[in-house]
Parts: structure tokens; sequence; C-alpha cells
């Protein structure tokens, strides 16, 4: 197992997972903040090199060790070979199967062994299914959405990660309002302002690039409020070269159908979103 640091390494990888999305677009997405800044704290861990099979994105062990409150481990995946993964997931130096942790965005086809490997450590696996992988590919697609000029466009702060928090559904956990503060203070954000300057309409992206928590108070929906939001957060995104994707639950029909209106190709069934794997009768919400 090695660990990439130098640019030069993280480029060439970069270059060979571009070729490899929508499959990859989580790795993608993390080697993308690591190379600018690394404010998330992420490495990338590969079966050798400069040849690979596997390549696993992953917190740094300090982060870990160091959070003053409990913070599971993130990781996401991509493989050329399922039996190379294999040997990478029992290897104790990439993932301590022991610790609570949440598998992003990863093919189906990875589920199955990832379960095998985890249960066999006696940690319970939750996951969930029904999402499809979204992803917008060309910015120009853009130049038809107008923003309503009379709405004040605006970034989150940290000062509303509570009220963001909130409206998810594990809202009440610190892990999740701990979560939100760190995507709200080191990454894009985009938010519609009521007179008050409080964020009715929101949306923001988080360590592996991907768009999460997009939300409207009820009050505010049916406005183009959401759609004006999104295409600030998505400008910025694309401004900085990062890839621009989204889970959606197939049952959301209604932002399924927002997100291929903004140009979002629909890649149903390609990547699962989570599998939460946690010590038996524990909660793990990321």
């Amino acid at each position: 197992m090695f660990i990439l640091k130098s640019f030069k390494d993280l480029s060439t990888l970069k270059n060979i997972l571009l070729k490899q999305i929508p499959q990859s677009i989580t790795v993608y997405g993390g080697l993308l903040h690591i190379m600018n800044s690394n404010r998330c704290s992420l490495e990338i861990c590969v079966d050798s090199w400069p040849n690979f099979n596997t390549v696993i994105c992953r917190r740094q062990n300090k982060v870990l060790t160091s959070h003053p409150v409990q913070f599971p481990n993130l990781c996401t995946m991509f493989t050329k070979d399922l039996e190379n993964l294999r040997a990478m997931l029992m290897d104790d130096r990439v993932i301590d199967w022991t610790q609570d942790t949440i598998v992003r965005g990863i093919p189906g086809s990875y589920c199955d062994l990832i379960k095998e490997v985890s249960t066999g450590s006696g940690m319970d696996v939750k996951e969930f299914k029904g999402y499809n992988l979204m992803v917008h590919h060309n910015p120009e697609s853009l130049l038809h959405n107008e923003s309503d000029p009379t709405l004040k466009i605006s970034s989150l702060k940290v000062s509303h990660a509570e009220l963001v928090a909130k409206q998810f559904d594990f809202g009440g956990s610190d892990l999740i309002l701990n979560h939100v503060r760190s995507c709200i203070q080191h990454l894009p954000s985009a938010c519609i302002l009521d007179d008050s300057g409080n964020p009715v309409s929101w949306c923001f992206s988080d360590e592996l690039c991907e768009m999460r928590m997009a939300f409207t108070l009820p009050e505010y929906r049916r406005t183009g409020h959401m759609k004006t939001a999104l295409t600030a957060l998505i400008k910025q995104i694309h401004a900085m070269g990062f890839p621009v994707y989204a889970h959606v639950s197939e049952e959301n029909t209604t932002a399924i159908n927002m997100l291929t209106s903004f140009g979002f190709c629909n890649y149903c069934g390609v990547t699962e979103p989570f599998l939460f794997i946690v010590k038996p009768g524990g909660i793990c919400i990321h």
C-alpha cells in the first residue's frame, strides 16, 4: 500500500480517473480537493504505483484520532480488479473495520465485497439504495439558465449551519452539525437570503465535491429560489475545475427533472451513495 503525496503523482492519477468517470467520480472529487489545499484532510492510497489496480480516498488518520467529537472514517474507492480491492480492504493499514466508517459513492458491484469484509470484523452495514447519479459535464449548458435579478444570492456562513443541519433527517446529530459547519467553512455553497439576511434556500458541496443538502423552506417553494441557488453553486464548482454531481433518490422525480433541465446526465444504477458501517447497534450518519 502506498500513499500518494507528490503533486506529480496526484496529477497523473487525476488524468487516469478523469477517463473513468462516472464510476470514479467520488475518488476524483476527493483527489481534486487534496490537490487544492486539502482543507478536508483527505489522502489517496493505491495498491502499487505507477501501475495500480485500486485507489482509495480516505480521511487522514490524524483527523480521526484528534477530532473533539468522535468522527467516522470516510472513504471511497475505484478499482480495476475486485480481487485486488479485496486484498486492499483486508489490509488493516488501509481501513480499520472496527471503526465507524462511511463508504461513499461506489459502483454497486463493490457493495457485496465491502459488506463481506466489514461484517467479518463484526460490524453492521446499513445500505442506502435507489439513488441516481447525476453528473453535469458541460458548463456552457448553464448559459440559458438566467438567475432572478431580484433575489439576493450569497454563500452560506458558519452561523447558518444549525439551520441547515436541522432540515436533514438526522439533524440532531453532533456529527451532522460539525460536518455541515466544515463544509460551509471550507467548500463552495450558495443560498438565497430573505430581506433580513437569513437563508431561505441553499445547497453546498462536500469533501468529495458532491452537491448535498439542497433545501428550500416550505413557504419559499415553487418560486425559482432553488434553481437560482443551484445555478450559482454549479458555476462556482465548474470555475474551480471540480466535478459537478449529486446522488438523487429515484423517487424524487422533481429533483431529477430539474437537474436534467440544467444539463445533468442521469447515470441510473452506476453508483450507490452510502454504506454506513457501524458497531453493532450503532448509528453513523454523514
